[in-house]
């Protein structure tokens, strides 16, 4: 399996309605936030929160939802309002946790619509678990995104059996 290309055609990123307001005050790029130092904002952008939400159910073994049926954000695409620097190891990490949830023998697991599809379905049970820990302890935003990548990287080498001959 070769790395899949995120930015090819349109996907819609998704999150619960009822967190995207109240996610406003940790990122940096709102104007909610003005309140917090940089430090207190954990998230620069929003798909940096989703991006962490989709790690925080993995991490936390919470299953996806059945259906995304959250409100869309933002566009990853090709287009010039489409998401900005959609960087190629989130690609990979989603990649990754397809493979995890599909099968590396699934057809699923190659096809970005089916990855992005995953992506929201565990943002959408993810995000609220994420706030509400975000809000009870003000400590773990400071961490920051790299966080992220640790959670799945400890998902893929619990897993490294899986993974065995793959590409990306």
């Amino acid at each position: 399996m070769t790395g899949l290309t995120f930015t090819g055609s349109q996907h819609k990123l998704l999150l619960p309605p009822d967190t995207r307001e109240a996610v406003n005050s940790w990122i940096k790029q709102q104007a909610v936030s003005s309140h917090r130092s940089p430090d207190q904002t954990a998230f620069s952008r929003l798909i940096d929160f989703w991006f962490m939400s989709i790690a925080w159910a993995v991490h936390h073994d919470l299953k996806p939802a059945e259906k995304a049926t959250g409100k869309q954000f933002v566009n990853l695409g090709p287009n010039q309002n489409d998401i900005r620097m959609f960087e190629d190891w989130r690609g990979d990490l989603l990649t990754v946790l397809a493979v995890y949830e599909f099968g590396h023998d699934s057809k699923d697991a190659s096809d970005v619509r089916k990855v992005i599809d995953l992506a929201n379905r565990y943002a959408e049970v993810g995000a609220p678990a994420l706030l509400e820990v975000l809000r009870e302890q003000d400590n773990l935003a400071m961490p920051k995104l790299y966080v992220a990548a640790d959670i799945f990287s400890l998902v893929v080498e619990e897993n490294s059996h899986e993974y065995r001959g793959l590409v990306f």
